[in-house]
């Protein structure tokens, strides 16, 4: 038997799951970019008020789990130019935004 931890779903099947749990709580969502569909990496911008966004990446932990982490916190231009950057090194690269005012992302339950 496979260890669930080693099973891993398509970045498309991901991002649909994601995008219609956000939709359900009225959470605004975009893809920016479209990635590899099978094993493309995500990074998420969560636009606030203000100017401001926050981008998360996945990362392994000790145990190879992975889970989101931030990658930046900063004002909207200099995430947008971190990503634009990320996407120059891996064409595989799906980019998604949030715009919620209060940073929701729902992230945490979308560790698989």
């Amino acid at each position: 038997m496979q260890d669930k931890s080693d099973v891993r779903i398509t970045a498309e099947i991901w991002i649909a799951a994601y995008r219609a749990s956000l939709e359900r709580q009225g959470i605004p969502i975009y893809i920016n970019k479209a990635g590899d569909k099978s094993a493309g990496a995500i990074l998420v911008k969560v636009s606030t008020t203000g100017g401001h966004a926050s981008l998360y990446h996945r990362v392994p932990n000790m145990n190879g789990q992975r889970f989101w982490t931030i990658f930046d916190t900063n004002a909207q231009e200099v995430i947008n130019e971190t990503i634009n950057k990320q996407c120059s090194f891996d064409p595989d690269l799906w980019v998604l935004e949030i715009e919620d005012p209060k940073g929701r992302h729902l992230l945490d339950e979308f560790n698989f």
